[in-house]
């Protein structure tokens, strides 16, 4: 009788374990392995908006840290996972769920793409054009020569704009 009761308990805990740890939203999800970020691209960068002054985005081996940009708009660090293809084939309700559920945990999708000849990083295309389109964008490292000083540049393009950030506050406030 003892041995039947363990067996029940057991069973009951078990399947409670496989209830609780069901969610259909991080399933929606489902991202890949972290995407590590090329070195030439790691570091703390600067930009210079007008009306919005200086800003600034800082890139580590596996996460990217976003400036305030407004409320409506991703900030803080973010954990660079690779871009999971299910993820897109997944319907409608479910992946405003999961997007939600992405942006709670500080999960951003991302992939390795060229464009024009050029390596690109994509990270989420919401944050990259402020949700000016569907279509997202990529960050590249470039470098511009100024004075005779040659200056490293991050650029973030989208098919909408292009922003281009900078290693010191001073070298965006001079590039401005």
């Amino acid at each position: 009788m003892k041995k039947l009761k363990v067996g029940i308990i057991f069973f009951i805990a078990i399947i409670s374990c496989a209830l609780l740890g069901t969610n259909q939203v991080a399933a929606a999800y489902s991202h890949g392995s972290r995407v590590t970020t090329p070195k030439a691209m790691r570091g703390t960068w600067y930009t210079y908006d007008y009306g919005r002054g200086l800003n600034k985005m800082k890139i580590t081996s596996h996460t990217i840290t976003l400036p305030f940009l407004g409320k409506q708009v991703p900030h803080g660090t973010y954990t660079l996972y690779q871009r999971d293809q299910t993820f897109f084939d997944k319907s409608f309700k479910y992946q405003k769920r999961a997007s939600k559920y992405a942006s709670d945990h500080h999960w951003m999708a991302s992939w390795k793409y060229r464009y024009q000849g050029h390596e690109y990083l994509g990270i989420d295309p919401f944050w990259l054009d402020l949700g000016d389109n569907d279509f997202g964008g990529g960050l590249r490292v470039t470098n511009v020569t100024k004075d005779g000083r040659k200056l490293k540049q991050l650029i973030l393009k989208n098919p909408n704009s292009v922003r281009r950030f900078y290693q010191s506050r001073s070298i965006a406030k001079l590039m401005k």
